[in-house]
């Protein structure tokens, strides 16, 4: 079954091993027809949320927050906002266009690994690259992540309806808070849906099975 994308108030973010509390106090304003409310944070290993529309106004309601993302091992950072909450899904997934660093890839032999991760109202396509990860104070070190619409690799025929700008995700990315430690592998992922491809620099992609880690 696909994951379902829905917002969340507080949430564990398993991936990461740590918590993303809700805490402090909050706020709303609004201008025309839309309205932001902010859980601020405080404290240590809490993150705040905004529930609006999102930058492009696509959703009802939903929560979105910023993560640091840095070069490995580097204080080559950048701050996301933006980022929608799915408690439906794992891991983080940011669009190319919001990011500027340059992370390395994750690859299998000679190829490179690139995901395409299924949603309900569509799937996110794009390579799997290596970061550390910050939120709300707490820090994890080379963690695979999703870059979504990196235009290196055409997902014709392999990935159907991507969601791979702003304008069809509606957010700068997605932070995943689901109930498993890996966004694909018993039981989260079905034999028969192909989510991880092994992609040659020239040549077309080719469904592959990765480990959890």
């Amino acid at each position: 079954m696909k994951p379902l994308r829905m917002p969340f108030a507080c949430a564990a973010f398993l991936a990461f091993a740590f918590l993303s509390g809700c805490g402090g106090g909050s706020s709303s304003s609004s201008s025309g027809t839309t309205s932001t409310q902010t859980i601020s944070s405080s404290g240590e290993n809490v993150a705040a949320i905004s529930v609006n529309g999102g930058p492009m106004g696509n959703y009802a309601d939903a929560a979105f927050t910023s993560v640091t993302v840095c070069v490995p091992g580097t204080s080559n950072c950048q701050t996301i906002d933006n980022l929608l909450v799915d408690t439906g899904s794992t891991g983080l997934r940011v669009l190319s266009s919001a990011m500027t660093l340059p992370l390395p890839q994750q690859t299998s032999g000679n190829d490179s690994v690139v995901e395409c991760f299924p949603f309900v109202s569509g799937n996110t396509w794009g390579p799997v690259q290596t970061a550390d990860v910050e939120i709300g104070g707490e820090k994890a070190s080379s963690v695979p992540i999703q870059v979504i619409g990196e235009n290196v690799f055409n997902p014709s025929g392999i990935c159907t309806a991507p969601q791979d700008d702003l304008d069809s995700l509606g957010a700068n990315g997605i932070l995943g808070v689901g109930l498993f430690a890996q966004d694909c592998g018993s039981p989260s992922c079905p034999a028969s849906v192909d989510v991880y491809y092994d992609c040659p620099a020239s040549g077309t992609c080719t469904a592959a099975t990765e480990t959890s880690a």
